[in-house]
């Protein structure tokens, strides 16, 4: 018997429940059961967009003045919200953040947070704790799925947090192995060395999934091949988030770790987008989120089948709405149904948002998120991207608003061994795909 599981489960939620007011369990549970409903759960996201929209209108400065009607609203709220603008990261920040909070916002319970996401952009913002509930809730649903629930003991290849104080770190390390029943593996430093440890790790502490990166959890697979120790621990699933998940990558995995791989699409600043049910199709949580496809060019709809850019709107994040939210990331819609019994709409696939890892002359491996981390510290850079040409040589190119030395030399001490050349820009463009990357390597893995 796992006993944190258990004293999650029984003790810890519902004492948080009483205290604090959490109300993940009851938001999960409802998930569950709007999933398995159909129509009903159109119903609600309708109802949901209906309260969004009539609120940015009375509350929200940035959209009091949209020539929108209340009528229009009620009459047809997908149609109603087709006609705001879309609204980019860097739109975002130029108009003034501010302008999009609410002002019957509880401003004591705002929370704050921030994301680089995979458009090299970090963006701050704003939400409350009905919000993150609901994110917490759809990941839990999602997870449901695969025989996993919030006491389950994980392990996380996962970026720890950088320069933490020895104290703090060891406190952390409490918090998760003890509150959240999990341990983390750094994705910072993967290497031939460090991977029998990482393995036995894994075999004694038996967890029941394991999550992170995709790039990560392949870089890791990856290392297996040639390692002595295998994993024994029959795994419920892999999870990979944060990035796309690639066919190659997705079969590598799974004959690495013996486990189904289970692909989760979020975004820190739109929450929990989609999860794959064990049938293999990514359900859409349209409870929590509308989603629409466009044109990178036109901004136009695109019907099912095509990649476009992906556009949120989150249907629970009162305080500090963006409606018509452009994540940066490329998808495609399926008008298909999956055979699972969850009636949910679905994403085909996710074609962008793709971090990489960066190889050390040593051969040890550097997840490229640790630069999204360091920006989020910084206010005096509006963009980056950081591309690695060969093991010895990379480019770091910025779009700054003010003194970036420190996070420069933040960013090298991250790559010993590796001349890292400084280029300030006014901007960085897109991909061909449309779609910004700050994590970019030129060669293949064990090459030069």
């Amino acid at each position: 018997m796992d006993i944190v599981k258990v004293g999650i489960e029984k003790i810890l939620y519902p004492m948080m429940e009483l205290k604090n007011g959490n109300r993940i369990r009851k938001y999960t549970k409802e998930l569950i059961n709007s999933g398995l409903a159909g129509e009903q759960t159109a119903a609600l996201r309708d109802r949901r967009l209906r309260d969004l929209l009539s609120a940015c209108k009375r509350h929200v400065p940035a959209y009091k003045d949209a020539e929108i009607s209340d009528d229009d609203i009620r009459r047809d709220p997908l149609g109603a919200l087709s006609k705001f603008p879309v609204l980019t990261k860097r739109e975002f920040q130029m108009n003034g953040p501010e302008r999009y909070i609410s002002n019957a916002a509880e401003k004591t319970g705002l929370i704050s947070n921030s994301s680089g996401g995979s458009t090299g952009q970090p963006v701050k913002f704003y939400m409350d704790r009905y919000t993150v509930e609901h994110y917490e809730a759809a990941r839990w649903r999602g997870l449901s799925w695969h025989g996993i629930t919030p006491g389950s003991r994980s392990v996380m290849i996962w970026g720890n947090p950088i320069e933490l104080e020895a104290n703090k770190e060891k406190i952390a390390k409490i918090k998760n192995r003890f509150l959240k029943n999990r341990i983390i593996i750094s994705a910072y430093a993967l290497s031939a060395e460090s991977i029998g440890e990482h393995v036995r790790t894994i075999n004694r502490y038996r967890p029941e999934y394991i999550y992170g990166y995709s790039s990560a959890l392949y870089g890791f697979a990856a290392l297996l091949k040639n390692c002595p120790q295998k994993i024994k621990v029959r795994l419920k699933a892999v999870v990979s988030t944060a990035e796309t998940l690639h066919d190659e990558q997705r079969e590598y995995i799974g004959e690495a770790f013996g486990a189904p791989v289970v692909n989760e699409y979020g975004a820190r600043d739109a929450g929990i987008l989609a999860y794959e049910c064990a049938s293999g199709h990514m359900h859409i949580s349209s409870e929590n989120v509308v989603i629409e496809i466009l044109d990178p060019v036109t901004l136009k709809p695109l019907p099912a089948g095509e990649s476009g850019l992906v556009v949120t709107t989150d249907l629970n994040n009162l305080s500090m709405p963006r409606l018509r939210y452009v994540l940066g990331d490329m998808a495609t819609l399926s008008d298909g149904v999956c055979g699972c019994g969850v009636n949910l709409p679905l994403i085909e696939s996710v074609d962008g948002r793709q971090d990489d890892l960066f190889q050390l002359p040593n051969g040890t491996l550097v997840h490229g998120n640790f630069i999204n981390q360091l920006s989020r510290q910084y206010d005096s850079i509006l963009q980056f991207q950081l591309t690695q040409q060969s093991v010895t040589d990379a480019v770091l190119r910025i779009v700054k608003k003010g003194d970036i030395n420190e996070f420069v030399g933040k960013v090298c001490g991250q790559l010993p061994g590796v001349n890292v050349t400084v280029e300030i820009v006014d901007e960085i463009p897109p991909a061909k795909s449309g779609k910004f990357r700050y994590a970019i390597r030129e060669f293949e893995l064990g090459g030069n």
